[in-house]
């Protein structure tokens, strides 16, 4: 549906970067880049990001970056995991409702961009790159954690929180520093983007890309092709075992339940964050 939109529109930018995967070489200057944005707010945590993580390497994950034209330097990073393999990093820290179980996920983490001039471009240019990349992995839920204020970045984009009540959760991937846990369903984001007549959504869904490449991104479905894991790792070895569910347990997974979001309350702050 994008796509055919964008042909429809005629609409082309280009940007004075790149956003791509990472390649192995940049992994060390991607840790950097995470240090010093993460640094300047959460120094605990910094302190630990000056290496590469095991997370960059596992499969289902995936580090994009936005690279600058101009010299190659990284302006932006951020990282994706699945749960098709693993649980996400912040279910460590909280348990997730019930209407997500059954779904496919992708939570976004390490979100760093440098603080300059280019900071709310890139930054934008990250966030379309993670939606687009949840709809062309069949995500049904992207998720983040985010602390305030960051958390407000999120509501700005009309993403809502999982549980009704906006709990901040401890976040054992963020130094045990209390999140807001947020999400979106990729499939609804155009629809209610359009409907509240988002200050992005021109850029966001009517506006073709090309720096945004996603040449490198490794198809989820495609890493374990023998087993469908998209409604839970406990249904795919069912499944590839040939076994019957114990006796007692459901015959099958719960359904995904993608509802409605609806718009935060502090939208209209949110959005002079997203815009710059």
């Amino acid at each position: 549906m994008l796509d055919e939109l964008n042909e429809a529109t005629g609409l082309n930018e280009r940007l004075p970067f790149r956003v791509r995967i990472a390649t192995a070489d940049e992994l060390e200057a991607v840790a950097r880049l995470r240090a010093l944005a993460y640094g300047r707010h959460v120094p605990a945590l910094a302190a630990h990001l000056r290496q590469p993580e095991a997370a960059d390497f596992e499969p289902g994950n995936e580090v994009f970056v936005a690279a600058s034209k101009l010299d190659g330097s990284l302006l932006g990073t951020f990282r994706t995991h699945s749960n098709l393999f693993k649980p996400l990093p912040l279910e460590e820290s909280m348990e997730l409702p019930a209407s997500f179980q059954g779904c496919r996920l992708i939570e976004a983490t390490r979100l760093s961009v440098l603080g300059n001039l280019q900071a709310s471009l890139v930054r934008n240019a990250l966030f379309k790159a993670f939606f687009q990349y949840c709809r062309t992995q069949n995500s049904d839920w992207m998720l983040a954690a985010g602390r305030p204020p960051v958390d407000r970045l999120y509501a700005s984009m009309l993403w809502r929180n999982v549980d009704s009540a906006g709990r901040l959760y401890p976040m054992a991937h963020a130094a045990g520093l209390p999140h807001r846990v947020m999400c979106m369903a990729p499939a609804q984001a155009e629809s209610i983007w359009r409907a509240a007549n988002h200050p992005l959504f021109r850029f966001a869904f009517q506006t073709v890309h090309a720096d945004l490449d996603f040449s490198g991104v490794r198809a989820l479905d495609a890493i374990m092709p023998t087993i469908d894991m998209s409604r839970g790792v406990a249904n795919a070895i069912i499944k590839a075992l040939a076994e019957r569910p114990a006796a007692g347990a459901a015959s099958h997974p719960a359904q995904c339940m993608v509802t409605p979001t609806q718009v935060s309350s502090d939208v209209a702050m949110g959005n002079g964050l997203a815009a710059g």
